[in-house]
C-alpha cells in the first residue's frame, strides 16, 4: 500500500463529484451521480470546514489516499482527524468522515468487489496502526464493515435519512403540509441569516429543554461562516408574528452535492404552531435553487426524531460506525448492560 496523490479537487470551493463507476454489489440505489461515499460532493471535504474543526477540537485534519503500489487507481480518499496522541478521533459536530472510493473503471463487479476489499484492507490497518478513540463513522454508501471486521474492530450499523432534490410534495405527509399551512396563517415568516447570536439563542433554548448542548457559541459558528462562505455555510431564522426570532437552522452545503441538516432548533411553545415544518420546507427549497442535489437529513437513529423526519418522504439509508476493542470498550459495554439490567430489575 502506498499514499496515492490526492483527488485534484479537494478544496474550499463548489466541485462537481467524479461520474459514477459501475458498483455491482456496492451500488446502494440512492443516487445516480455519485460513486460509493459521498467525496468532494460533500461539505465535511471543504478545507474550510477542516480547518474550523482543527481550531475548534485541537485535533489536526489529515487527508489520506490508499491505493496499490504504482497505481494511481483504484483508491479510497478521506480525512482523518488525528489527536494528540496519534489516534483517530471523530470531531463533535461531525457526522461521518467524508471518503470516496474511486475504482479503476472497470466494468466487472467482481473486480469492484476485490479491488474494494484490497483498499479497505490498508484502510483497516493504518487504523489499527493509529488507534482509534471513541468511535468513527463512514459515510453512507460505505456499507460492507466485514474489512474492519476481520481486523478485530467492533462495527455497527446507523441510519439516516437522505432526500433527492427538488423536494417531491406529493410525498410528504398530510400533516406535514397541514403544520406548513398552520404556521403561515399564524405570520410565521423564514430567512436566510447570518445572526449568529439569534440562531444560537433558538437552538440552546431547545437543547436546554432536551438536555443537550451544541457546543458551538456565536464566536464559534461566524469563524465557520468566515472559512467556508456563504454558500456553504447557511443560517436560517424563524420569526413569529411580531418579528422575534423563534426558530434557528443551521445547513452545511456543497453546490452539485449534498447539504447536512447541522442544527434546527425552535423555542418549544412555538413548535405545535409549526414553525419547524415551515423552516424545513424553505430550506429544502432554497438549497435547491442553490444547486444542491441531496438533503441529508444528519440521523434517524432517535425513535421520535426519525419518526418527524420521515413524513418529508426521504429514504432510509445505512451507514457504519467503527471502534476499536479495547478497555474503554468494555467499560462502556459492562456499564451498559449494568444500566439495562438495574431498569429491568426496577
Amino acid at each position: 500500500m502506498v499514499r496515492c496523490p490526492l483527488h485534484p479537487v479537494l478544496a474550499n470551493k463548489h466541485v462537481t463529484p467524479p461520474p459514477p463507476p459501475p458498483l455491482g454489489v456496492y451500488d446502494y440505489g440512492l443516487s445516480d451521480t455519485y460513486t460509493i461515499g459521498d467525496g468532494p460532493a460533500s461539505p465535511l471535504w471543504l478545507d474550510g470546514w477542516l480547518q474550523w474543526n482543527e481550531e475548534m477540537w485541537g485535533l489536526t485534519a489529515e487527508r489520506v489516499c490508499y491505493c496499490p503500489q504504482n497505481k494511481e487507481v483504484p483508491k479510497l480518499e478521506g480525512v482523518l482527524y488525528i489527536n494528540n496522541k496519534g489516534q483517530v478521533e471523530m470531531p463533535p459536530r461531525n457526522p461521518y468522515l467524508p471518503f470516496i472510493f474511486t475504482t479503476s473503471g472497470t466494468n466487472r463487479p467482481e473486480r469492484v468487489y476485490n479491488q474494494y476489499l484490497e483498499l479497505m484492507g490498508y484502510f483497516s490497518d493504518d487504523l489499527k496502526r493509529r488507534g482509534i478513540r471513541g468511535q468513527i463513522a463512514l459515510p453512507v454508501g460505505f456499507l460492507d464493515a466485514r474489512p474492519f471486521q476481520w481486523k478485530g474492530f467492533i462495527t455497527d450499523m446507523r441510519y439516516t435519512f437522505m432526500q433527492k432534490l427538488p423536494l417531491e410534495k406529493n410525498q410528504m405527509a398530510n400533516q406535514i403540509k397541514n403544520k406548513i399551512n398552520k404556521s403561515i396563517k399564524s405570520g410565521y415568516s423564514i430567512v436566510r441569516s447570518c445572526d449568529w447570536d439569534s440562531i444560537v439563542e433558538c437552538l440552546e433554548t431547545r437543547g436546554n429543554d432536551k438536555g443537550f448542548s451544541h457546543h458551538t457559541d456565536a464566536a464559534a459558528l461566524s469563524r465557520c461562516a468566515e472559512l467556508l462562505g456563504n454558500d456553504s455555510f447557511l443560517g436560517y431564522i424563524g420569526y413569529d408574528s411580531n418579528g422575534k426570532p423563534v426558530a434557528g437552522g443551521l445547513r452545511l452545503m456543497v453546490k452539485e452535492g449534498i447539504v447536512i441538516a447541522w442544527s434546527q432548533g425552535a423555542i418549544t411553545e412555538h413548535l405545535k404552531n409549526g414553525i419547524n415544518q415551515l423552516i424545513y420546507d424553505y430550506v429544502l427549497n432554497d438549497v435547491y435553487n442553490m444547486g444542491a442535489k441531496i438533503f441529508d437529513w444528519a440521523g434517524a437513529n432517535i425513535p421520535p426524531v426519525a419518526l418527524a423526519k420521515s413524513a418529508w418522504g426521504p429514504s432510509l439509508v445505512p451507514y457504519i460506525t467503527i471502534q476499536e476493542k479495547n478497555m474503554r470498550y468494555a467499560v462502556r459495554t459492562i456499564l451498559s448492560v449494568t444500566k439495562s439490567l438495574f431498569k429491568k430489575a426496577v
